[in-house]
């Protein structure tokens, strides 16, 4: 009784430290990672600390889904005349990052969607899509 407690207790750590390195290497038993990042902050150190952070998440996760959403001051990041990150962006959305512009922020801006880099969508509501994101589509939240 008591070595068959012993195995079954050997076979339990073996299994959680197997999931733990398929965890680590962004292996969810769902299918990829998905991850919204939330953009909202006019700083370009900010925002390129969270484009490095996305860069650090598909290095540990290269099969990761990750939306790149930017509304209020944070659309900046996404706008050709403005964005500090322009080559970070378009180096991102060659491997498969998409990023999404708020309408309403670029009514209120001005800002016309051949004003943005290319390839970033637009998105009705900046806040609405990263809470659909969440509650709809099971994307974790991250905001740098």
């Amino acid at each position: 009784m008591k070595t068959r407690m012993i195995a079954a207790a050997v076979l339990a750590l073996a299994f959680g430290s197997m999931r733990e390195a398929r965890l680590a290497r962004g292996e969810e038993p769902g299918g990829p990672l998905k991850v919204v990042v939330h953009v909202n902050a006019p700083e370009a150190g900010v925002q390129g600390a969270g484009l490095k952070n996305v860069t650090n998440i598909l290095k540990a996760a290269p099969d990761a889904r990750v939306v790149v959403v930017c509304h209020g001051a944070g659309i900046g990041l996404v706008e050709k005349a403005r964005s500090d990150h322009a080559e970070a962006v378009a180096s991102l959305v060659k491997q498969g990052v998409e990023f999404a512009a708020c309408e309403n922020t670029m009514r209120q801006k001005s800002i016309r969607e051949e004003d943005l880099l290319p390839g970033v969508a637009t998105v009705p509501s900046g806040a609405l899509e990263v809470i659909r994101k969440q509650q709809l589509e099971g994307y974790a939240y991250f905001k740098p």
